[in-house]
């Protein structure tokens, strides 16, 4: 039985660049412009102006696949997003889920403060009430007995040969599932700007915690292989084309 807080986000492939979203862009007013020399400053101008006005498409013309591993209730707001998102997760249908739980870690924030609003959820860290450590401490006990409790009434559904389909019906949403994401540019970039909280956004989104840790993972990937549309994001209000 693993308990832990950690979520994995993994690149696995990616295909395309800046330069492949200028091309694309450019093809529908010059033509092919494959083999050009671009300069960098003529892309950023080119990607600045479509985020800024909004023309979407040419940031579809890449794509990046991850291999995720988090807890099921992640998932439940993950697969929300569906245009320009492909998904295959593990199935319990088919093999018996592995025993990996999610517990948060101390410094999560978890207490709702007052006059709480679930539009505008905000909440206090563990330090910031009294006995909070002591809270912290019983609800992460309250969730490892839920845990081994369900889980082993799962190995024995599984073992009187019940389908697997039924016999994982008392698994909890803090079971750990894997899942290979492919999406684009464009719909990786509503996805960060709906699951990633930043008051220097143009619309400031309240995410669950634990699906803004894999969102910031996947942050970190898309600056990293596409600099130039992630910085005209972020200088756009963090709101996508």
């Amino acid at each position: 039985m693993l308990f832990t807080s950690k979520i994995e986000v993994e690149l696995i492939d990616k295909m395309g660049s800046d330069l492949s979203i200028v091309h694309s862009a450019r093809v529908s007013t010059i033509g092919d412009t494959r083999g050009f020399d671009i300069p960098i400053a003529e892309q950023t101008g080119l990607i600045n102006y479509l985020m800024k006005h909004r023309h979407g498409t040419p940031f579809e013309h890449s794509c990046v696949t991850l291999f995720v591993n988090a807890p099921i209730f992640v998932w439940r707001e993950w697969h929300r997003h569906r245009i320009g998102f492909s998904y295959n997760e593990e199935s319990a249908r088919y093999k018996v889920l592995e025993p990996k739980f999610y517990l948060p870690d101390i410094s999560r924030p978890m207490f709702k403060v007052d006059n709480w609003k679930p539009g505008r959820p905000k909440f206090l860290s563990v330090s910031d009430i009294p006995n909070g450590i002591v809270k912290y401490q019983q609800l992460c006990t309250n969730l490892r007995k839920a845990y081994t409790f369900s889980y082993e009434m799962y190995l024995d559904n599984l073992s009187m040969g019940f389908d697997p389909g039924l016999a994982r019906d008392c698994l909890p949403v803090g079971i750990f599932s894997s899942c290979y994401v492919t999406c684009n540019p464009r719909s990786l970039m509503a996805f960060l700007s709906l699951r990633t909280h930043d008051v220097s956004a143009l619309k400031v989104s309240y995410p669950l915690y634990e699906i803004e840790v894999a969102a910031r993972f996947c942050e970190s990937i898309f600056k990293d292989h596409w600099p130039i549309t992630y910085d005209a994001f972020v200088k756009n209000g963090r709101f996508g084309p």
